[in-house]
């Protein structure tokens, strides 16, 4: 892998924590406005939905949670494995990873794919697929290996993250790490998101 991409996939072998943190920060602010914007809510660590009502204080609060939410995990996960870990490592590479889902919002907000999305959603609640035009299909069909891509690409960025704090060289590490992300999405969907409608 070229030096150029090594960058992209894993950033934090290159730049200074505060660096990452600064970035990190200000996409957490990006996301938390974009939510806010866009109508949107974190009803699941990794699952976004439409809500009409969210407001400010509600998209900070998901937001934050979400984050921390992971963070903690890890980073009890990592002092486990590596008592040196450094909890802000973690954090960073928390912050570092929302930024390509942000960007995932921030695509399906463009006019053209936000009017092809609501089309499918008239056709399926009236249980008319099949009079779909192919050219919404189509934009259907690439948004979706899009979102995809961001995720892989988020996921991607979030165990390098682990590993560079961490020094995780075993298959059991990772095993673990997967297992802690499932524990968020779990706890954040059953326990803290119910909670959160209140805001």
């Amino acid at each position: 892998m070229s030096k150029n991409w090594k960058i992209v996939f894993n950033p934090f072998e290159r730049y200074p924590e505060r660096d990452l943190a600064i970035a990190g920060i200000i996409g957490l602010l990006l996301s938390i406005l974009l939510f806010w914007w866009a109508k949107q809510t974190n009803d699941g660590v990794y699952h976004v939905s439409p809500r009409a009502n969210v407001s400010l204080a509600g998209a900070i609060t998901e937001a934050v949670v979400c984050t921390l939410l992971v963070g903690i995990l890890l980073s009890g996960l990592g002092k486990a494995i590596n008592p040196r870990t450094r909890v802000i490592d973690i954090l960073n590479a928390t912050l570092i990873h929302r930024i390509p889902l942000t960007l995932g919002i921030l695509v399906l907000q463009l006019p053209f794919i936000k009017a092809a999305m609501d089309q499918i959603m008239q056709a399926v609640k009236g249980n008319r697929i099949e009079t779909l035009p192919g050219s919404t299909l189509w934009i259907s069909t690439v948004v979706s290996l899009l979102m995809l891509a961001f995720f892989v690409y988020a996921v991607v960025l979030l165990v390098n993250g682990f590993r560079t704090a961490v020094h995780a060289r075993k298959a059991i590490h990772y095993v673990l790490f997967a297992a802690a992300l499932i524990l968020a999405e779990v706890i954040y969907r059953m326990l803290l998101y119910p909670l959160l409608l209140t805001f």
